[in-house]
């Protein structure tokens, strides 16, 4: 197998590039296959690829192409598939932009293991948790997938800049179910990541989950209701405030997916709503997601995006940065919004529709419809009655939902996203699931 002193050297040395960049990527994972708690499947892997990304100029254009280089390939294996993307490049021309210069950054190398335990020991543990949820009745893990990672990555490029970031992750995805008396069953999907063996915290999960599953068997209907707003949380709030920033990224604006302008109030200038302050940040304590340089190569630092609504800042990729004549500031994974006002005191005087589980929340960008079915929520009135309802749906408009939304004034982390706590949304057309 060719080393990368030798890539390097022979990506230097070949003329018809304008420049070029290597990504090295040491991965080993331990994963765990169980259905109910019984063992299926356990395997180890520890893998090395490369990726090699080069660019060429042919009459002021620029040509891109990204190809793996394989253990089994050597020198020659290697000249004959350069030569073939350097071909393939020139079908992909576009107009030239600016790649990252020569920059000084220091390498981040976290830890190997989780704490004290190897990949493989940390599986297990993390089974042992899992599987604590396991004490109720009717409610049970059905099938799970746990895996422990550890992964480094290497950036070289043509421009003699190396970058080196390297993290632990930990992934599990189960389902939980819950039988009622009449042998129906009912289960919920999760899937979390965590960047630290927290048993107690994998133990929480799961017996919320499979609480969840327990109280989706009794759930009623949804049924018709008016003017009662709608309460995010956990996951569905995550990919809500996504969605926020990408309003305000390069690459959905150049691909006429945003229409978001510099100064804009995503608000609309109401003065009836919390207004959002979102940062977005390289790397965030206990994320697994990021790295303090992205896939292009730029640099990452903290970016303020919008600082009470009014959009400040644009991200995105190198090239749709400079297509928009925007300042490259990179690609990011980690997301922080400020706090609300909304106290908890506040809720008991609303009617409001809190939201449990949905299945495949969808927004648009560019008309800011968004929608999705209800699997489980919490119907709850100002007289104290709750109500555990499934069926029927939400659906709405991002943009009118921002003039009147209010954000909880306690502020939690999922994974790469610290935020509010929870968020209620007014104009949002509930539909009966009766």
């Amino acid at each position: 197998m060719i080393n990368i002193d030798e890539l390097k050297e022979l990506l230097s040395k070949t003329r018809r590039l304008f420049a070029w960049n290597i990504k090295e990527i040491n991965s080993d994972s331990y994963e765990l296959y169980f259905i109910r708690q019984g063992l299926d499947m356990n395997r180890e892997i520890n893998a090395h690829d490369i990726y090699v990304t080069i660019f060429t100029k042919v009459d002021e254009k620029m040509g891109k192409a990204t190809f793996a280089v394989y253990p089994s390939e050597n020198i020659d294996d290697i000249k004959d598939k350069l030569n073939e993307y350097i071909e393939q490049s020139k079908l992909t021309l576009s107009d030239p932009y600016k790649l990252p210069r020569k920059e000084e950054l220091r390498p981040v190398l976290n830890a190997y293991s989780f704490g004290n335990h190897s990949l493989k020991s940390s599986a297990f543990m993390a089974a042992d948790a899992l599987f604590e949820a396991d004490k109720f009745d009717n409610g049970y893990i059905n099938s799970s997938e746990i895996f422990m990672n550890y992964v480094q990555t290497k950036y070289y490029d043509s421009e003699d800049n190396y970058y080196v970031y390297s993290a632990q992750n930990g992934k599990i995805e189960f389902v939980a179910t819950w039988v009622d008396e009449s042998k129906n069953e009912f289960e919920l999907y999760k899937f979390f990541e965590f960047d630290r063996l927290d048993q107690k915290s994998i133990q929480a999960i799961a017996n919320k989950t499979v609480f969840e599953a327990g109280e989706r068997s009794k759930a009623i209907p949804l049924p018709k209701i008016e003017k009662y707003k709608v309460l995010l949380q956990d996951d569905n709030l995550k990919f809500y405030f996504q969605k926020i920033a990408e309003l305000a990224k390069c690459d959905n604006i150049y691909d006429h997916k945003s229409r978001l302008k510099s100064h804009q109030d995503i608000h609309s200038e109401s003065n009836e709503c919390d207004k959002i302050t979102m940062t977005l940040e390289p790397t965030l304590k206990y994320s697994t997601r990021g790295m303090n340089f992205d896939e292009d190569g730029v640099p990452l630092r903290r970016l303020l995006v919008f600082d009470k609504g009014i959009t400040k800042n644009f991200w995105g990729s190198i090239d749709k940065s400079q297509y928009l004549h925007k300042p490259v500031h990179g690609k990011y994974d980690n997301y922080v919004i400020g706090k609300g006002t909304y106290k908890d005191s506040d809720l008991e005087n609303e009617n409001y529709l809190e939201i449990v589980s949905l299945s495949q929340f969808y927004i648009d960008l560019v008309t800011g419809v968004f929608a999705s079915e209800i699997r489980l929520a919490y119907l709850h009135s100002k007289n104290k009655e709750k109500q555990i309802v499934t069926g029927g749906s939400i659906s709405g408009n991002l943009f009118e939902s921002l003039k009147t939304i209010r954000m909880a004034e306690d502020v939690i982390q999922n994974n790469n996203v610290i935020c509010p706590k929870y968020i209620l949304l007014d104009n949002v057309n509930i539909n009966s699931g009766e």
